[in-house]
């Protein structure tokens, strides 16, 4: 009978045990994903939310955060195509057991959009270069889901605003085109000198975009030097 007193208490102490360490493992993995990946930022805007699940042992997820952030991520990519995102404010669920041993888990984060600073990187990296300058984008890379052609279109505004003379790079083309073609054939030195002067382009701008940063080098058309290399991060 002792016997018996002892197994049955020996066995709701382990029990009790399993369910402290259980609920502890959980928190834990809870709060490492929130802090793995924070709250929304300041230059982030939030424009929806994922969803996705896993199964698992009881009191646990079999993935982990940096798991759970790539099938999200990975899903909110194909619901808010061509936008620079990432995901915040994790949350993680007690999920729903399926039986004695295994549950389904809910795993939810907030969808960001990353707002470039561009008028900043602008700032710093024409800063010298004089107000009225006539300036032209030249090459625009772009990665993580970035839009090439909305980025475009905001720095040629912020350039705008700035009082800079921005020429379009179809224009330059152009301006190229005709230079190569008169190089090659039979013109004379002052109306290949006018052609020469007629985009009066004084800096070329090239731009990179990525997940985590962008970079804004400003090269002198006169003398091929860099009059500004600058990147900001995220």
């Amino acid at each position: 009978m002792l016997q018996n007193r002892n197994f049955i208490k020996k066995s709701i102490l382990t029990l009790i045990g399993i369910m402290f360490y259980s609920l502890a493992f959980a928190q834990d993995y809870n709060n490492k994903l929130k802090t793995y990946f924070g709250n929304p930022k300041a230059n982030e805007r939030v424009i929806g939310t994922i969803t996705a699940t896993d199964t698992g042992p009881v009191g646990r997820g079999s993935l982990s955060p940096e798991d759970v952030h790539s099938i999200l991520l990975a899903e909110a990519k194909k619901k808010f195509p061509n936008k620079l995102i990432n995901l915040r404010d994790f949350t993680f669920p007690r999920g729903d057991t399926i039986d004695g041993s295994n549950s389904t888990y809910y795993f939810s984060a907030k969808v960001v959009e990353i707002i470039i600073p561009l008028s900043e990187v602008v700032d710093k990296a024409l800063s010298n270069v004089r107000e009225g300058s006539r300036v032209a984008i030249d090459q625009i890379s772009v990665s993580g889901g970035a839009d090439r052609r909305k980025i475009s279109d905001q720095l040629t505004d912020i350039l705008l605003e700035k009082g800079y003379k921005v020429v379009a790079k179809s224009f330059l083309e152009q301006v190229q085109e005709e230079h190569i073609r008169q190089q090659s054939g039979s013109f004379n030195e002052r109306t290949t000198a006018k052609t020469n002067n007629l985009s009066g382009i004084g800096y070329f701008l090239n731009v990179r975009v990525d997940e985590k940063s962008i970079r804004i080098q400003v090269i002198n058309v006169s003398t091929g030097e860099f009059e500004g290399n600058v990147t900001v991060d995220f």
